[in-house]
């Protein structure tokens, strides 16, 4: 059965569990906070897998439009731009993500109201109750949908969402990733969050 078979009308499925949260949080410490000023209202992403190694950590984090203007697809960011990132990059590619980056919220932030082409993996790394998902169900109603750190969750974006960080002190990061729902399936879900 398919991640898109599984997920079927439902918006959010956890896919993987056990993800140590504190080891990716120092590896992005090290190896990206320590040498990129990537955290400034207006910017708040930067990309994990690029086309090829010495790629910018910038260029494809934002839109699909930068990708297709260049002659790519999100399909070619699958090259870790960060190799020192053991963990991080096993975890991306055991979930067989490409064009993974890490989303930040700043406090009193959100996205617009959007969707995406292909459905995303996220695994959250930081964040509150006061963060969440707004995403759209089948009647077209806006239903909150909050994720737990410590898991890797599939999440239906190829209908209208966003991302939303109520809180007035804490970050909400995440790792994002694209995901081919359709051809996916090895993963032996868990049962339970």
């Amino acid at each position: 059965m398919t991640l898109r078979q599984r997920i079927g009308k439902k918006r959010t499925l956890i896919v993987e569990g056990g993800i140590d949260v504190d080891l990716i949080k120092k590896e992005i410490d090290k190896e990206v906070d320590n040498h990129y000023n990537w955290k400034e209202p207006g910017l708040c992403q930067i990309i994990l897998q690029g086309i090829k190694e010495g790629d910018s950590p910038f260029f494809g984090a934002r839109t699909g439009k930068e990708i297709e203007d260049a002659g790519y697809t999100e399909r070619d960011f699958v090259v870790d731009l960060f190799p020192d990132m053991v963990y991080t990059n096993g975890l991306i590619r055991k979930l067989k993500m490409y064009r993974s980056r890490l989303m930040l919220l700043l406090p009193k932030t959100c996205l617009s109201w959007h969707k995406d082409p292909s459905m995303r993996m996220h695994i959250p790394i930081s964040g509150d109750s006061d963060s969440f998902h707004l995403i759209e169900d089948t009647q077209g109603n806006k239903v909150v949908h909050q994720i737990k750190p410590g898991f890797a969750h599939l999440m239906d974006t190829e209908v209208m969402h966003s991302g939303i960080n109520l809180s007035k002190k804490v970050e909400r990061l995440h790792i994002v990733g694209c995901i081919d729902a359709v051809s996916y399936t090895h993963l032996t879900l868990p049962t339970k969050a």
